[in-house]
């Protein structure tokens, strides 16, 4: 029986689809290892949504590829594959670059072609959480975006099938996480959306957690009036992930983003209207060409005022092939660095005055996370992160005690 070596990295939706590929792998009668050395083939499924990204890729694949047995092969696949064929192939002539489709992969094993789907029964790499990716692509055009590249336009998978994975996935797990490149188009391809969808997976019965991904403000601001009422249900985290990306309507418009931030700053205040727990994430890129210095001021300003639980900071980098990447008044890495620390500043800040808010609460929470050092993390029923001693993979009340800028320290008063 023929080993293989399996690696993925970047979004969610990536590590989902890795999951896959381990399981569609096994199910072909290969057997997985955790030796490079030991295997016959490796597979790594790469990200390319950041520049540090893609060099942290290609060293990786680098040394995997020094480190295979001999006569092994390498096959790169995920977005980076997809849009860096040519670089790859130049600094890698020995290796097999495909790209993010299953069917590729099975063509360079010789194996039935097959396609991504909720149908295929993963490997999970997680023992508490199953991912679900439930559509792949978008309906967007951001002028700084390689993902869209690489992905294509959006592709939905039925809610049936979803349903079918979700019914496996609640015989492992308690944690469940819904994930696309963007949630708040799902359907929208095949006449149904992800209201609907959430409808048909809360008739499933138990006690669980359903974890939503990120949507883009423009499709959510459409599906809000019916998909906040479906938070009444605890079983879905009260948490929702809205990229505003920069806090200037001229920066948006460049980035070719379909919302402006007083529409914006309106979803999150309908939000906290209807739902004050909610927490809310939200990312921002520093530094696009063209950003003024009163640009860069205007995303501190929405920062201070919407005040999210988690902020995505990322410095503009150029992608291949993209709209962004000759653009006009390239800004340097100096003043980028500077921009982002300033925010990173900003955000600790405001994350920490409204951490301690919860200081003295108590909450009903999953323990779905091993830490990185010691002990595990329990996520309350708005997903905050409470770092405690026990319980791994049960549910627990529990009471924070301390508050920092991204997480809490909590003690358990209940594990029934």
């Amino acid at each position: 029986m023929k080993k293989f070596f399996l690696e993925g990295y970047g979004c969610s939706l990536n590590i989902g689809e890795t999951e896959q590929i381990a399981g569609f792998l096994k199910r072909n009668n290969f057997s997985k290892t955790t030796t490079v050395k030991k295997a016959d083939f490796v597979v790594i499924n790469t990200c390319s949504v950041k520049m540090v990204t893609e060099q942290r890729m290609i060293s990786r694949i680098k040394k995997l590829s020094e480190s295979k047995k001999a006569g092994a092969k390498v096959l790169v696949v995920g977005c980076l594959a997809a849009t860096n064929r040519v670089q790859l192939q130049k600094l890698f002539p020995q290796i097999i670059i495909l790209d993010t489709k299953l069917e590729s992969l099975c063509s360079a094993l010789g194996l039935e072609k097959k396609s991504f789907s909720p149908k295929i029964i993963e490997e999970k790499s997680h023992k508490s959480i199953s991912i679900i990716p439930i559509s792949v692509g978008c309906l967007g055009n951001c002028t700084y975006c390689a993902t869209k590249l690489a992905r294509g336009e959006l592709m939905s998978y039925s809610i049936k099938q979803i349903n079918d994975s979700f019914k496996r996935a609640l015989k492992q797990s308690k944690e469940i996480w819904l994930t696309s490149q963007d949630l708040g188009c799902y359907g929208l391809d095949i006449k149904t959306n992800l209201v609907e969808l959430l409808i048909t997976l809360l008739k499933n019965k138990g006690e669980y957690r359903i974890r939503l991904g990120m949507m883009n403000p423009n499709h959510f601001k459409k599906i809000r009036s019916k998909l906040l009422p479906l938070f009444e249900d605890v079983r879905l985290y009260k948490f929702l992930h809205l990229p505003v990306q920069s806090g200037s309507n001229s920066v948006l418009k460049k980035m070719n983003r379909f919302y402006t931030i007083n529409e914006f700053e309106e979803s999150i205040n309908y939000i906290r209207k209807i739902i004050p727990e909610m927490s809310i994430s939200t990312d921002l890129i520093v530094g696009f060409p063209g950003e003024t210095k009163a640009d860069f001021e205007k995303s501190l300003a929405l920062i201070k005022k919407v005040k999210p639980n988690i902020l995505n900071i990322s410095r503009f980098g150029k992608r291949k092939g993209t709209l962004a990447e000759q653009m006009p008044n390239q800004l340097t890495e100096t003043e980028k660095k500077e921009r982002s620390r300033e925010l990173s500043k900003l955000s600790r800040q405001v994350f920490l005055a409204r951490n301690q808010l919860f200081v003295g609460q108590r909450f009903r929470a999953l323990v779905s996370e091993k830490a990185t050092k010691n002990g595990f993390i329990a996520r309350t029923n708005n997903y905050l992160p409470v770092l405690v001693e026990e319980g791994f993979g049960s549910m627990v009340e529990l009471e924070v005690k301390e508050a920092f800028s991204h997480f809490f320290k909590g003690k358990i008063t209940s594990n029934k």
